[in-house]
């Protein structure tokens, strides 16, 4: 850990939406009736958040404001934590006497250097809420949990405020998910997918928050193998839900991201799966499966429609028969988006998110006896383990190439991204040189099976799209059908070239 990450105050927060009706089933539910739980205690507050003309804190991913809460005025600066979890922002406070925020405050955080008194701040928008909130003691934690209600306003644009937000004033983070997890299952709850920040901005502008790639995975070289996966778990956790509303609008990138992060998620049990507690890891592996299929379905209708077409008219398929396919294309892909939004909005997500940060973060349900002792050793000294048994199941799998199945295939490109994926994460453990020459040849035999995997999907959907029209739409699906295989053909003549390839980059050290 930098000082960067050790100088900065995290917020450890969850938040979710909050059924309209909810309010009295939440405030009797025995959580927040159990012994040491406060009274609760309801106060008004206004909340206005501000940016310079350029919109240059929006741009860095910063919200800026001052909270009047009677006469107190708070200024609260958020940033993106330098430290990885799923739930977690860098969060500074300051006592001010006025409406706007005092610069000089800001000094010794990293927007000391950006803003000065020179610059112009603005109001953009105002929250108006009705704050109950409860203080709640688990084991060692103490945890507010604040039930807000009321209005987002940004010029004549307002937007309704549902939501529970449990915050973590002390004690552990494994406390905090449990009485998160409590109310979630009972009360059907899903996460926010975005902040107050985020929808005020969605009202002033009207566009949700773009699409975000993963940052790099960042290990020091005394971490522990038990401190890696809670980072690497933590830090995909937090690029799905980042991605979460993109997605949830239908943008394409979204719904990639979202489904990439499922995968890195998968990856990072399969890296580890000797050493995790087997059969809290088959489930959860299979809870990603199951929502990674539901995203799958969209992400192939989207590359069908914006992609495979396209480079079949490119290639000479006539368009007269493309357009026959378009439109029943276009129909399934809003299904299968309205599926991804049905999912995302229900408690299977919600669940699934929350169980798995938890479970990440508890030492002592995170690894079956017999292995507790090795998730404490340096990930260092046990990454080349790990790793070594990825590449053993790939290349098991890529053994006599030429002879393979369309479904052998493209289970030897699963396990590639999985061993990819794994010496990504431990990247930062091995030598910068190895790890570039052993990823450019993973990746280029990838990209080979992908495009056999494209061929193959080509066929697959024009079938599907034909099940319900089959005279209609013989013509086209024959004509597609006919073009992947050639896209096919080609990329097998190569296949044994990319894959003799691979086998000589020898993992790095």
């Amino acid at each position: 850990m930098n000082d960067e990450q050790q100088s900065q105050p995290i917020e450890l927060e969850i938040k979710f939406s909050v059924p309209t009706g909810a309010e009295t089933e939440l405030a009797n539910h025995p959580a927040l009736r159990a012994d040491g739980t406060t009274p609760p205690q309801t106060r008004s507050e206004v909340t206005t958040y501000f940016d310079t003309p350029d919109c240059r804190l929006r741009a860095g991913a910063a919200s800026l404001r001052v909270r009047r809460r009677g006469e107190q005025r708070v200024q609260t600066l958020k940033l993106p934590s330098a430290t990885a979890t799923a739930f977690g922002r860098a969060e500074w406070e300051w006592p001010v006497h006025g409406e706007v925020p005092d610069l000089r405050c800001l000094a010794e955080t990293p927007l000391g250097t950006k803003l000065s008194h020179r610059d112009e701040l603005g109001a953009v928008f105002t929250s108006e809420i009705q704050r109950t909130t409860y203080i709640v003691r688990i084991d060692d934690a103490t945890i507010e949990a604040a039930l807000d209600l009321g209005v987002i306003r940004a010029g004549e644009a307002t937007e309704e405020v549902r939501e529970l937000e449990l915050e973590l004033k002390d004690g552990s983070a494994a406390s905090l998910y449990r009485l998160a997890t409590a109310l979630q299952s009972s009360l059907q709850l899903t996460l926010g997918a975005e902040s107050k920040a985020d929808r005020g901005w969605r009202l002033r502008t009207g566009r949700t928050r773009g699409p975000v790639k993963q940052p790099d995975i960042r290990l020091e070289p005394d971490v522990t193998a038990a401190v890696a996966f809670r980072h690497i778990v933590a830090t995909s956790l937090a690029n799905l839900l980042a991605n979460q509303p993109a997605a949830l609008i239908g943008e394409i990138e979204g719904i990639h991201h979202m489904r990439v992060a499922i995968r890195r998620l998968r990856a990072v049990l399969a890296l580890f799966r000797p050493h995790l507690e087997p059969h809290a890891e088959a489930r959860f592996t299979a809870e990603l499966r199951r929502i990674g299929r539901v995203l799958g379905e969209a992400r192939d209708w989207d590359v069908f429609c914006a992609e495979t077409l396209v480079a079949a008219g490119e290639d000479g398929v006539p368009a007269s028969l493309l357009d026959l396919l378009r439109g029943p294309a276009e129909a399934r892909r809003d299904e299968a988006h309205r599926e991804v939004v049905a999912e995302l909005n229900g408690p299977a997500f919600t669940s699934l998110v929350l169980g798995l940060a938890a479970w990440a973060e508890d030492a002592a349900t995170l690894a079956a006896p017999p292995s507790r002792e090795a998730m404490q050793l340096l990930m260092a000294d046990l990454a080349p383990l790990l790793e070594a048994r990825l590449a053993r199941k790939a290349l098991r799998r890529g053994r006599h190439i030429r002879g393979r199945t369309a479904e052998e295939l493209h289970a030897l490109r699963k396990s590639l991204k999985k061993l990819r994926y794994g010496i990504e994460f431990m990247a930062p453990l091995h030598r910068r040189k190895q790890v570039k020459a052993y990823l450019r040849g993973c990746k280029a035999l990838q990209e080979q099976l992908g495009a056999l995997n494209d061929g193959t999907m080509a066929v697959r959907m024009g079938e599907e799209l034909g099940e319900d029209r089959v005279a209609a739409l013989a013509p086209a699906i024959a004509a597609l059908a006919n073009w992947a295989q050639a896209r096919r053909a080609r990329a097998l003549k190569h296949l044994p070239d990319g894959w003799n390839a691979f086998k000589t980059v020898q993992l790095p050290t």
